[in-house]
């Protein structure tokens, strides 16, 4: 793919609009980079950057007519398929892709691509971390922070290149095909951006259309639609929690078993330093990866012992009086709240809400009846969760802001209770983000107790 002299138009200028103006220009394309946020929305170091080296820069709206006389239009993973400037560019037969497409078509390393509704960041950053530990050199990125893009713009080429993927990057690949990908789990999420469920998990499953005869693909055999699943060209590796015919992993006797080319390996719970079953479940499809690339068992052993969990996933971050504080600030939707809830071995105290995505939250309110003892409720979903909460039995309030949430939970939590803020909701209504909403829980826990 020649970019030499090209004009190409990217949509979005976050960080993944800035990575891939800044390789564009680089490989000499003519580039235009357009947003809908106004100026002082966007971060001016990213506009002095591009501007200094010769994009041209469109903000408070896209930039129509750059678009549509484009060689090539490049989306930002926030930019849906069905806006309409977009439907112009290919009525005018402009091929419109992804920044995950793009980044492909020059990537001569293997790639390692994960994707699923949830645990797609501990999965992608867990097997870094081994990769790193057996002395490889390992790009960890995509939607886990570093644009896949920005690899090539780091002075070095790569061993690996991991990749956390969304879907919303997986709406505009072509011909991107992984050496291997992981499809963790699918659950309903982002009902904001998909017509109904079923749109939004075959987009999900699009990560393996392209993949080839030598490649690998691992599913969750315990989802309900990844168990049923078969692919015909790549390598099938199922795991899933009980001994099942068919599965290269699999829970026994305290032990992940692994079961790959007929050699029988283990790994001791006690070596995984995650909460919850669902992260002994995540750790299934990393050892199945690490075994794929012939990774020693002790270098395995060394890494998975030594993995620090990544912040606002189930990460306890406080303990007074007999009271742990645990922050899951990235649990965005239910099922993920829902796992949470059900890896907690202490009664719960939950802090829920914020922006809803178009998401049930009556499945929610049933799993949380058997453990969860009060729920505390903040944000623009508070009062619909309220209702859910209410018709199952459960101690429920509102709250106007995270200290006031913070500061009711304690006063319903005793001596030998958890304190989880898991919200099941995105954040954007009261936060930048889910770290952001994290931070401020951490924060209001501290003011609380009068520790530093």
């Amino acid at each position: 793919m020649k970019l030499q002299g090209k004009r190409i138009s990217v949509l979005g200028l976050g960080i993944t609009g800035f990575y891939t103006g800044l390789f564009l220009k680089k490989n000499g394309a003519d580039v235009y980079i357009s947003d809908i946020k106004k100026k002082s929305e966007l971060k001016k170091e990213y506009i002095d950057e591009l501007e200094r080296l010769g994009c041209h820069i469109r903000t408070g709206g896209y930039d129509e007519e750059a678009i549509l006389s484009s060689d090539i239009l490049i989306l930002s993973p926030g930019v849906p398929l069905d806006l309409d400037v977009v439907k112009k560019a290919w009525e005018y037969g402009i091929e419109v892709i992804g920044e995950i497409e793009l980044a492909y078509r020059f990537c001569p390393w293997p790639i390692i691509a994960i994707t699923g509704t949830n645990g797609k960041s501990t999965v992608t950053t867990m097997i870094a971390h081994i990769l790193e530990q057996s002395g490889a050199r390992v790009f960890a990125g995509g939607n886990l922070g570093r644009p896949f893009i920005s690899c090539f713009l780091e002075d070095q080429s790569w061993d690996f290149v991991v990749l956390e993927i969304s879907s919303f990057q997986l709406e505009s690949i072509k011909e991107f095909s992984p050496f291997v990908s992981v499809i963790l789990n699918i659950s309903p999420d982002h009902m904001d951006r998909y017509k109904d469920f079923q749109q939004y998990a075959n987009t999900k499953l699009r990560i393996f259309q392209n993949q080839k005869e030598d490649s690998f693909l691992v599913l969750n055999d315990d989802d309900p639609i990844l168990s049923q699943m078969k692919a015909e060209k790549v390598k099938l590796l199922r795991f899933g929690k009980e001994k099942k015919l068919g599965r290269s992993a699999f829970l026994e006797n305290n032990f992940i078993k692994i079961n790959f080319n007929g050699i029988e390996k283990s790994l001791s719970l006690k070596d995984i330093p995650l909460l919850g079953e669902h992260n002994v479940i995540n750790t299934m499809p990393v050892l199945l990866i690490a075994f794929i690339l012939d990774i020693k068992k002790e270098v395995i052993q060394r890494a998975i012992s030594s993995f620090k969990p990544l912040p606002h996933r189930l990460e306890p971050v406080f303990e007074k009086e007999g009271i742990i504080f645990i922050d899951d600030s990235k649990s965005t939707n239910v099922d993920s709240a829902v796992k949470a809830i059900e890896g907690m071995n202490r009664p719960v105290v939950l802090i829920a809400g914020g922006k809803n995505k178009g998401l049930d939250f009556s499945y929610l309110a049933e799993k949380a009846k058997n453990k969860v003892k009060h729920v505390v409720l903040i944000g623009e979903s508070a009062y619909p969760m309220l209702r859910e909460f209410k018709n199952m039995g459960i101690s429920t309030e509102t709250a106007c802001d995270m200290y006031e949430a913070v500061s009711k939970a304690v006063s319903k939590a005793q001596s030998g209770d958890v304190i989880l803020l898991s919200p099941a909701c995105a954040s954007f209504d009261m936060f930048k983000d889910y770290s952001h909403r994290g931070e401020v829980f951490k924060q209001a826990v501290r003011r609380i107790f009068n520790e530093k």
